[in-house]
């Protein structure tokens, strides 16, 4: 048996129409008090009940009073943390500078023994004396 033929389709412009397609965004109407400005005049009686009431502000503003409560602890935390690392960095950097001091000497005591060329002890003795200034003015400048 052959399938039924399709209606004919039926003449453009001629058919139902689609509903209206909202672009962008949408909100719902707000509730503004006073008169509107313009045309519109208002015909229903005023709201006799607020829409915020001083329970919700009251809860709002507990609510508030949190939040900066936990915000001043975290503040307070990240301090601390960052005071602990600035210490253990502190301590890194002479762990650091004291091997490499160390290893350079073990290597000019290794290559040369006891018979040190005499550019080398002017350059160690010139290092050891400008650490030591650049540590003093760091130390007499140093606020904590």
């Amino acid at each position: 048996m052959a399938e039924d033929p399709k209606p004919p389709n039926p003449a453009p412009g001629t058919g139902p129409r689609p509903a209206a397609r909202v672009v962008g965004p949408v909100a719902p109407a707000v509730y503004t008090p006073g008169q509107k400005s313009g045309i519109f005049k208002a015909t229903a009686a005023p709201l006799s009940e607020p829409l915020v009431t001083e329970g919700m502000k009251a809860r709002q503003r507990e609510i508030e009073k949190k939040r900066r409560a936990v915000a001043m602890l975290r503040q307070v935390e990240a301090e601390e943390a960052e005071d602990n690392w600035r210490r253990y960095r502190r301590w890194i950097f002479v762990f650091v500078g004291v091997l490499a001091a160390a290893g350079v000497y073990w290597k000019l005591q290794d290559t040369y023994h006891d018979r040190w060329p005499l550019l080398a002890v002017w350059l160690v003795l010139g290092s050891l004396v400008l650490a030591a200034l650049f540590w003093l003015i760091w130390f007499l400048d140093y606020s904590d």
